[in-house]
């Protein structure tokens, strides 16, 4: 990706302060036709959405083991109240997407959220698919927006984002962040949410309902090697900007190269749920192929991999090792025995035995139950048969916080390959996750995932997810010109051991 130079599409000058240097006089460009008057979102009464808010309350209480392992009873009191507060007068269904968003993220939980992927199409069609969407696509490096992608053609990929409205991505950050999702501290998977793409995409589910589209339009101030200008877009929609940006979107499927001495296994995800794929066999075939060719480097790039099933990780990992490796016991807690049925009644999830553990559960040391059926004594990986016998590099990032951040920790663990790139998501003191489910509240529509399970490790680790071995902080200016400095720094290590 190139940083260009921004066509001028009007001759009207204006006068715009760049954010770095005096004010000067840059070109604008014209605005588009006004859009369409976005129809007003469906109402709600108070007396409605303070239903929503208790049955919500109630279904975190009753089901979340984890809704205090980060955040104190006095922090979700307090999330509560500001919420009814916030109703008291009645809302909308956007007011009430946010207000949910923020009682999820704050119990800093990474599987504690909004997920699109389970709102009803209610939610889909009023919010999702409304006309509010910003014409780009971004991906936040620092704080900076870089554009990845754009149906503007006065702006093209590579071209840096300096403001939207006069909100400049710092601002945007700092607003956005109580409604982002993450475990504990991880501050780096809330921020990674701010990139289009497969974890949350803020940007299209959050900013337009925090600052919608003024008369239908947006205008974006960026940064081109001939200065700062400013251009109104016109809002669309996430289908019609995607359908015109769908050669650059990212491919989830696996792959695996071999490039001379050094192979390159990408895994985008560990989530195959429904799909056919056959992923031990395409792990099979990638080692069979690195031992026929003696291929003594390999570099697995799991960056985007949020997690999905964590076995898939454990066979990863038996190639990678030489001798059987055994990890800690893990405490599996839980909040009830049987579900409470005027709660269940408002959940869904595919597996309905998560909400029956009789004959399973044992009294804990606080309000939690152990799930002695879940809780293991400490799980032992055994080597494959034919273990991959060179060096290993390991990609990681702030995207990794399910089975990608338990993969980069038995990564670490073991001493199985040099952990490459940034701090991961998830957190060493715990999980939540494993099985989930999710509470659609029946006045707005509104779904927000809940796990059922929570993990707990021995002692008390760090409140932090995995640190690399080898950190690689990514520049704006390098990601905009194309290069990868991840991939080109397990590169450049792998040049080191050649000589």
């Amino acid at each position: 990706m190139t940083r260009s130079i921004l066509a001028c599409v009007a001759a009207t000058l204006v006068s715009c302060s760049a954010a770095r240097g005096p004010t000067v006089a840059c070109p604008v460009a014209a605005a588009p036709p006004s859009a369409p008057a976005l129809a007003p979102l469906p109402t709600l009464t108070a007396k409605q959405a303070l239903r929503d808010l208790r049955i919500v309350e109630r279904a975190l209480t009753d089901l979340h083991p984890g809704l205090f392992r980060y955040a104190t009873p006095a922090d979700f009191a307090a999330e509560m109240a500001r919420a009814r507060a916030a109703v008291a007068d009645g809302s909308d269904l956007g007011e009430m997407y946010l207000l949910i968003s923020r009682i999820g993220a704050a119990v800093r939980c990474g599987h504690t959220w909004t997920n699109p992927l389970n709102q009803g199409p209610a939610i889909q069609r009023e919010l999702f698919d409304r006309a509010d969407k910003l014409p780009v696509q971004l991906r936040l490096i620092g704080d900076r927006f870089l554009i990845t992608g754009s149906a503007v053609a006065a702006i093209a990929a590579g071209t840096e984002l300096d403001a939207i409205d006069g909100r400049a991505p710092r601002a945007i950050v700092a607003e956005l962040l109580p409604y982002l999702r993450a475990d504990g501290a991880s501050d780096g998977k809330r921020r990674v949410q701010l990139d289009h793409g497969d974890d949350g995409d803020a940007m299209d589910h959050l900013y337009p309902l925090v600052h919608p589209p003024v008369a239908g339009r947006y205008a974006l101030r960026v940064r081109t090697p001939a200065g700062e200008r400013t251009i109104e877009v016109a809002a669309t929609t996430r289908a019609a900007r995607d359908a015109q940006l769908a050669a650059s979107a990212a491919d989830p499927a696996w792959r695996f190269a071999i490039d001379g001495d050094t192979a390159v296994l990408t895994l985008p995800t560990f989530a195959f749920w429904q799909r056919d794929f056959a992923w031990q066999r395409f792990l099979d075939d990638a080692f069979a192929q690195l031992a026929a060719k003696r291929v003594p480097y390999l570099i697995i790039d799991q960056r985007r991999n949020e997690g999905g099933d964590s076995a898939i990780g454990d066979a990863v990992l038996a190639y990678l090792i030489r001798a059987p490796v055994t990890f800690p016991p893990r405490r599996a807690e839980v909040v009830y025995e049987r579900a409470p049925y005027d709660v269940a009644r408002f959940l869904d999830t595919w597996d309905f035995g998560f909400f029956d553990r009789t004959g399973h559960v044992a009294k804990g040391a606080g309000r939690n139950l152990i799930d002695t059926a879940l809780s293991t004594a400490g799980r032992t990986i055994a080597p494959a048969a034919a273990p991959f016998g060179g060096r290993t590099f390991v990609l990681i990032g702030p995207n990794n916080s399910s089975a990608g951040f338990l993969f980069a920790d038995a990564i670490q663990r073991t001493g199985a390959a040099t952990l490459v790139g940034e701090p991961t998501g998830g957190n060493q003191r715990g999980l939540n996750g494993g099985e989930l489910a999710w509470v659609t509240l029946p006045e707005s529509g509104v779904a927000l995932d809940i796990p059922l399970v929570a993990w707990m490790p021995p002692g008390l680790p760090p409140d932090a997810g995995i640190a690399p071995d080898l950190a690689v902080t990514p520049r704006l200016e390098e990601v905009a010109a194309g290069i990868d400095p991840v991939m080109a720094a397990a590169r450049a290590a792998i040049a080191q051991l050649r000589r």
